[in-house]
């Protein structure tokens, strides 16, 4: 089997080349249905009960239509996703329930009665499994239930089947649900049918405390010899544990009882014609995402014996999913032999002969028969020629899928397209142009506003720079900081006064001189000083942050209408403002570059103050930079090598760093008024420059003609009647037909990658 292994071990590898092309596909489909969802809001008729003069000649595209076509291509495209996501090429193994599918299971994949449950009666497989081969690993991962997924998964479904309206929110909403007048109100020709139905939800409620702890949404882990009561229904009781109620599905690895085999995975197919509410949709999905080929099985028993209405429906099913290849290629009918006459074994296979296969009309379905207990006959009549033809057969059946996504992909693409450009033509007729005249006259109107509120806010600045205005919150700031530099230099340099003199006698002592201590000490206390009146930063950042609050006020509202969100800080209006007056329709470049420059304010302690503080505390330098330059400390810093002269060091430093401290603090009073002058000379240079500049008078009449809607949103008659919303729905239309208009232009590309 080896040859077979290493072309489905190519087939698997090929897989993995294909996803990069899918998950973009499906991204920019997932961004093509946003942009549906966005443009079908945005074309909504006014709820308010404005008059809109726009809406007659807009109609409104269907965008309900688009929608539904983003969903199809999303769908087509999931399922390749899940193809080409694949590690294993799997197999199904489907069939009503009885006719040998966990015997079958059993054969292929070397396990028995406590994994894969098989049984006479009423069906005994609860949980979907998934049974993968491993040479090394042998166990079970559970994937459990929330209790809002069991609600919303197990439950409502049954409430659907039964006509019980809203399913149990909760588990003890679901524990004390009456369930047992429901039986008295079901008429005669459905009590046969629901009648089991409603007893399978109460034995689930009967037995809610035996899964509750398992609902926990996680993987649980468990060996295989136990993992019967985890997939399996119990024998009937009305008592009974269920915590397979609890299981989502289930995960088995195992070493399968075959040699040289690929990667590959068995699925448990859910039983058709269970009494379990929505199995044939889970049969579907199965089908459509996770099953690479299917196995249904048919056991010709007494009873059983002709290829019934309800065989033909489980190969509907398969074909209904399978519309990219021959349903023949990707599905095998398994004749189980196990037990059963001879006679009715060659009453099937005529049947099938007959009504199958002569009535399908040229190739017929595949047909073998086995006995599906005998683990040879499954291996070798069964699974070995399975493997031969997908080794063969996947290929052509992956890439069918992939074109066929393209295909599909490709003509909604052009129907959205087409739609767009119908669309995108009513809009042109919609946003009739302005007047040269009434234009001008706006932007003049919107200059002289502009005008009028940034002087007003300039002479706010210069007042603020005056000589006899003071900043009462800055000054005390200062004072403040200077308070706890003041304490901290007392407090024996934040160390207290006798550790201090501890530390330096010992370094006396070590350095057998006190001058090396006593220049290490000022250095660090120069340099945590500086540090520590870096907390005037706060206030230098505040009267920053008030200088772009208050340029952002002076603008006025209607400049702030080209932003969308104004909640937020002015910093972020401002650079908005900017980015909407660079990337115009007709840009405004000198206009957007002024608030630039009114953004780049440099208004920090270590820009504006850490220079001049350092100088204040130069007297702390141990000896100064100049050497015939005889005014540093280093005289007072030479003491005797004793308690005595420690003491005397700690306060010679203590009157140095005080005197510092002083200093620093005459500094920093200094600011306030300097600060002010700098956002008073910003303030001027931003009212020139973006009132009085060459280009400002230009670059009004293109802000205005570009954005005239939103700068006057009120203004709904005459010819300026083109709305916002019109300018938006343009805007939309536009991405809109860019995403899918070029759809021929990349198929030749996706082409090339799929091959």
């Amino acid at each position: 089997m080896s040859s077979i292994r290493e072309q489905l071990d190519e087939v698997l590898r090929r897989r993995g080349e294909y996803r990069p092309v899918v998950e973009e596909e499906i991204d920019r489909w997932t961004r093509i249905g946003q942009l549906v969802a966005t443009l079908g809001e945005a074309a909504a008729p006014d709820l308010a009960g404005e008059p809109d003069p726009a809406q007659p000649v807009l109609g409104a595209p269907d965008t309900a239509e688009m929608a539904a076509a983003v969903e199809d291509c999303l769908a087509v495209l999931a399922t390749v996703r899940a193809r080409v996501n694949r590690g294993t090429v799997n197999i199904g193994v489907s069939g009503r329930a009885r006719n040998g599918k966990s015997t079958v299971l059993q054969a292929l994949s070397g396990l028995d009665d406590r994994q894969i449950p098989s049984g006479r009666g009423q069906p005994v497989t609860a949980v979907r499994s998934r049974i993968y081969h491993s040479a090394t690993d042998r166990g079970a991962r559970l994937r459990m239930h929330t209790a809002a997924s069991f609600l919303a998964e197990v439950i409502a479904p049954y409430h659907a089947e039964l006509g019980l309206g809203r399913a149990p929110q909760s588990l003890e909403e679901f524990a004390r649900h009456g369930y047992g007048h429901v039986a008295d109100g079901l008429g005669p020709q459905d009590k046969p049918r629901l009648a089991p139905v409603l007893a399978r939800l109460q034995e689930a409620q009967e037995a809610v405390e035996s899964y509750r702890p398992y609902l926990t949404g996680e993987t649980r882990t468990v060996d295989l010899t136990d993992i019967r009561q985890w997939v399996a229904y119990p024998e009937p009781s009305a008592q009974a544990a269920r915590p397979y109620l609890a299981v989502r599905d289930a995960a088995i690895t195992c070493a399968f009882p075959l040699e040289d085999l690929t990667a590959l995975g068995l699925v448990d197919m859910p039983g058709l014609g269970e009494l379990v509410p929505r199995a044939e949709e889970h049969h579907l999905d199965g089908l459509r995402n996770d099953i690479d080929f299917v196995i249904v099985v048919k056991r010709p028993t007494d009873t059983n014996s002709m290829w019934a209405q309800e065989d033909a429906r489980a190969l509907q099913l398969i074909g209904s999913v399978c519309t990219t290849a021959d349903v023949r290629d990707f599905a095998l009918v398994l004749v189980n032999t196990g037990g059963c006459l001879p006679e009715n074994i060659a009453a099937l296979q005529d049947d099938l002969d007959k009504r199958l296969n002569n009535a399908s009309g040229g190739r017929g379905y595949w047909v073998v028969a086995a006995d599906g207990a005998d683990r040879d006959a499954v291996r070798d009549q069964v699974l070995r020629p399975v493997l031969e033809h997908l080794a063969l057969a996947l290929p052509r059946m992956d890439r069918a899928a992939i074109e066929d996504a393209v295909r599909v992909c490709e003509e909604h693409g052009e129907r959205i397209a087409e739609q767009a450009a119908a669309w995108a033509q009513r809009l042109r007729a919609a946003a009739v142009p302005t007047s040269t005249e009434q234009s001008i006259a706006r932007a003049e109107e919107l200059r002289a506003e502009v005008a009028a509120s940034v002087q007003g806010w300039v002479d706010t600045l210069k007042g603020r720079a005056a000589d006899d205005f003071e900043d009462t919150e800055f000054y005390e700031r200062i004072t403040e900081v200077h308070q706890e530099v003041r304490a901290w230099v007392l407090d024996g340099f934040g160390q207290g006064a006798d550790a201090w003199r501890q530390r330096a006698l010992n370094r006396f002592r070590v350095d057998r001189a006190s001058l090396p201590f006593a220049s290490a000490e000022l250095n660090r206390i120069r340099v945590e000083m500086a540090r520590r009146f870096s907390a005037v930063d706060s206030l230098l950042s505040r009267r920053r942050d008030e200088y772009w609050a208050g340029l952002a006020a002076a603008l006025g509202p209607r400049l702030t209408l080209l932003v969308e969100d104004t909640a937020g800080p002015a910093q972020h209006v401002l650079s908005e403002l900017a980015a909407v007056l660079r990337d115009a329709p007709e840009p405004c470049p000198e206009l957007a570059e002024t608030l630039g420059f009114a953004l780049d304010v440099r208004l920090d302690y270590r820009t504006r103050a850490l220079p001049r503080v350092r100088r204040a505390l130069e007297v702390l330098l141990p000896e100064p930079d100049d050497p015939a330059h005889d005014s540093g400390p280093a005289t007072l810093l030479s003491v005797p090598r004793t308690d005595e002269g420690a003491g005397l060091l700690l306060e010679r430093i203590t009157q140095l760093a005080r005197q510092a401290a002083y200093d620093a603090q005459g500094v920093l009073a200094q600011e306030p008024g300097t600060t002010a002058q700098v956002l008073f000379a910003y303030g001027e240079q931003f009212e020139d420059a973006f009132v009085r500049a060459e280009s400002s008078e230009a670059e009004f009449r293109r802000l205005v003609a570009g954005f005239q809607d939103r700068l006057w949103p009120g203004d709904r008659t005459g010819p300026q009647a083109v709305s916002a919303r019109v300018h938006r729905l343009r805007h939309l239309v536009a991405e809109l037909r860019r995403m899918t208009g070029d759809a021929r232009a990349q198929r030749p590309e996706t082409e090339r990658r799929t091959r």
